[in-house]
Order: structure tokens, then sequence, then C-alpha cells
């Protein structure tokens, strides 16, 4: 049996593209998000698979809403937006914990 000339570089496509996956996952995402980014901006780097879990209009008028990621490997993620702007994201029970300032 004689084997294609194209099938060693397929197979080594294959293994490539697979390895990249993990590259792509929403952990490694995640590590690029910034503090004041659009939502348009973190949906456009995390992922149009996110639900809105939250949203209200604050004492001052301002609009507030919580978008979350589920992740079998990473877990859950959670995008806290103020006025269409990142002001926190990650696990509730550590943002709960942090102190307000460090001095």
């Amino acid at each position: 049996m004689k084997l294609s000339p194209s099938l060693p570089a397929s197979l080594a496509a294959a293994l490539f593209l697979a390895g990249c996956s993990s590259f792509g996952s929403l952990d490694s995402r995640s590590q690029k998000l910034s503090l004041g980014m659009t939502k348009e901006q973190t949906t456009s780097l995390l992922g149009k698979d996110f639900k809105v879990v939250g949203a209200r209009e604050t004492a001052d008028a301002r609009k507030a809403e919580v978008i979350r990621y589920d992740d079998p490997k990473f877990g859950e993620l959670l995008l806290y937006f103020r006025d269409g702007k990142l002001v926190q994201w990650g696990d509730i029970r550590i943002l709960d914990n942090m102190p307000e300032s460090i001095q």
C-alpha cells in the first residue's frame, strides 16, 4: 500500500491545530482583559457564547450589567460592566474578599 506524499503534512497540520486549541481557551483569552474595555471589546476577545445574568440601573441612573461565561475546563467567569465599560471580572467569592484599596 502506497501512502500519499501529502499524508504526513496533513497529519502534522492536524496535530498542530489540535495543540493550538488549548491556546484559545477561555483562561488564556481572559488574561488579555483590561479594566475599561467596552462590552464589545470583551465579547470580541472572549466570544459571543455568554449569558447576561444581571442588569440594573443604579441610584445615580448608571447602568450596570453582569455577563457570565461557562467553560467546562476553566469554570465560570463573571464580567461586570458599568455604563458599558468593564469595571471588574472574576469569581465573585474572590472579588467579595478583595480590599477596597491597598495602602
